[in-house]
């Protein structure tokens, strides 16, 4: 066996390794959210839509590399093979800038997001999703050849140039989305300054900035990765087994919502366990007392909620 054969080999066991985990935490973190009312806000929801997301693009990367291992494709080929991925992936990358921003209008503009009617808010957030997605398939769709592809993945199934643009608007996405984790960790830890005893401050922070730390290593990272290969395609033998693993930071980016937030959040481990494993729950007789003061929780590489009264806001 070759080293480029073995290189396969090992990308499609995490892969797959990736796709079972990932499916068994997105599902998981959603059946939570829709069980635990406690759990359910309008931004919550967002991040049930994205980890459903999550889940539908975690098979893109199965699609191609594992079942067909070693063929070859043309643009044409591979955008028809993966066309609902190139759909899901870039509703999954708008999707991370609509939640970062519903966070902060509700930190800046508290006044108009609770007067925001549900159907405004369904309309204001998922308008931009579905457009930029419908908008980059049929970008694919009209800029597609029959020139031949190194592998069957979104930027892969453009032209060269369309490819590129492709891969800008997501750098460009993810960058808006780091500065608005910015101007969110500045404000709160401007409010724990102000108020030295606010704890729930600064808990705020770290936890704003395990989700920026977390965003840069995965999502970001494979963007950035992928604008290396896209505009300098010409590298040697070595450096492309190693390339080929950019791959991985994709799959951490849709498979660590659930696992991120059990680590990071207490509340949603005694949620779960609740859900799960009442008899273990140290909460369990006492969740429904909780005081329903806002809360933030921050859980993966774009996604974070608040815990709200139903007086406060409707959710």
């Amino acid at each position: 066996m070759d080293s480029q054969t073995l290189n396969r080999y090992i990308i499609a066991t995490y892969k797959i390794f990736f796709l079972v985990v990932g499916i068994i935490g997105n599902v998981l973190f959603i059946h939570l959210v829709f069980k635990r009312k406690q759990l359910q806000s309008r931004t919550s929801i967002l991040q049930c839509v994205q980890a459903g997301f999550h889940i539908i693009c975690q098979t893109g990367p199965v699609m191609s590399g594992v079942f067909d291992m070693g063929a070859v494709y043309t643009r044409s080929d591979c955008f028809h093979k993966i066309a609902y991925y190139i759909f899901f992936q870039a509703a999954q990358g708008m999707i991370m800038l609509i939640i970062v921003l519903d966070i902060l209008i509700f930190v800046k503009f508290p006044v108009f997001y609770r007067r925001l009617s549900v159907t405004k808010y369904i309309f204001i957030s998922g308008s931009p999703i579905l457009l930029f997605a419908s908008a980059y398939v049929i970008l694919a769709h009209l800029t597609t050849n029959e020139e031949t592809v190194y592998a069957c993945t979104p930027p892969f199934a453009f032209s060269t140039t369309a490819s590129m643009f492709y891969n800008q608007t997501f750098i460009t996405l993810s960058v808006v989305v780091l500065l608005f984790y910015t101007i969110l960790i500045n404000a709160f830890y401007t409010r724990s300054r102000n108020q030295s005893s606010n704890r729930s401050s600064l808990k705020t922070v770290k936890r704003l900035q395990l989700t920026v730390i977390i965003f840069i290593f995965t999502w970001f990272t494979s963007q950035l990765l992928s604008f290396i290969v896209i505009f300098f395609p010409n590298f040697s033998k070595l450096l492309g087994l190693a390339i080929s693993h950019l791959i991985l930071f994709v799959c951490l980016s849709y498979s660590n919502t659930f696992y991120v937030t059990m680590w990071s959040s207490k509340e949603y481990r005694d949620q779960f366990y609740s859900v799960w494993w009442p008899k273990w729950s140290p909460q369990s007789s006492s969740i429904a007392r909780h005081s329903p003061s806002v809360t933030l929780k921050i859980t993966n590489s774009e996604s974070m909620f608040y815990r709200r009264s139903p007086t406060q806001i409707e959710s």
